[in-house]
């Protein structure tokens, strides 16, 4: 049975000199890991499509168990190539597709995850403000994969968050914000302004209205960025390799 959709790339492993071992973020069938024979030949089946960061359309046969898939044939829809003077774009095409893989399991659909980071990776190679446009996509993967934390009721009592308070407690294990009679004894704890919980649910509000960035606060960019880099550190159990380069994910537009 031969199978076929859209995918990006998101990892590439040499498996011998002439075959790839890939992990595909597929638009119809979820992430899959395929064995590309053949997948390093200029010539070949492949069309020299699969580059790391590429939009492809890919037949394959599913295998059982954990035998790797057999890709068949990709053909390319887009290489998201930045310019050499839109290198943070490059960095943060490379962090998307790191997040992908971390945080998406294998053979389960998420078409509407698939059309949100094309979309993202399409904005970042045209030239669009680089931090807000990874920003925006991380809430996007977030809510996407079920782990949108809590911003409006404490995770541990559901009672309503007083935005009159000085700091808000922020549990990055339990998954939101937590009141202060919860507090005591709750670990991984971030203290952050209501400013940037009101500018979270702001932007998320807009984004749910299919607004663009005119929401988004500049003011709360460092906030922001550090509390992700915390939170999303640790729903997948270790600091993302592309966190060394967030500081270069910079543009004129930004």
């Amino acid at each position: 049975m031969y199978l076929q959709s859209e995918a990006l790339v998101l990892k590439t492993v040499d498996f011998s000199e002439t075959s790839l071992v890939l992990t595909l973020l597929s638009r119809e069938y979820g992430k899959i890991r395929a064995l590309a024979k053949g997948g390093r030949r200029i010539k070949g089946p492949f069309e020299s499509a699969l580059d790391l960061m590429s939009q492809v359309l890919v037949t394959y046969i599913p295998k059982r168990g954990d035998a790797l898939d057999l890709l068949t044939e990709s053909k390319l829809v887009r290489r998201f190539r930045p310019t050499k003077e839109n290198y943070g774009g490059m960095y943060a095409g490379y962090y998307l597709i790191e997040l992908l893989n971390e945080m998406t399991i294998e053979q389960e659909p998420m078409p509407e995850l698939f059309d949100l980071a094309v979309g993202a990776m399409s904005q970042l190679i045209d030239g669009a403000p680089v931090m807000p446009t990874v920003m925006r996509f991380e809430w996007q993967l977030l809510e996407q994969t079920g782990h949108f934390p809590s911003l409006d009721l404490c995770v541990h009592c559901d009672g309503e968050i007083d935005l009159t308070q000085h700091r808000i407690a922020f549990g990055h294990i339990d998954g939101g914000v937590v009141c202060p009679n919860c507090r005591p004894g709750t670990q991984q704890v971030s203290m952050v302004t209501p400013e940037l919980i009101r500018a979270i649910r702001r932007w998320h509000g807009d984004h749910d209205d299919g607004k663009n960035d005119a929401g988004f606060d500049a003011s709360q960019q460092g906030p922001m960025r550090a509390l992700l880099n915390q939170y999303v550190s640790h729903l997948i159990g270790k600091r993302p390799v592309m966190f060394d380069y967030l500081g270069k994910m910079q543009n004129p537009a930004t």
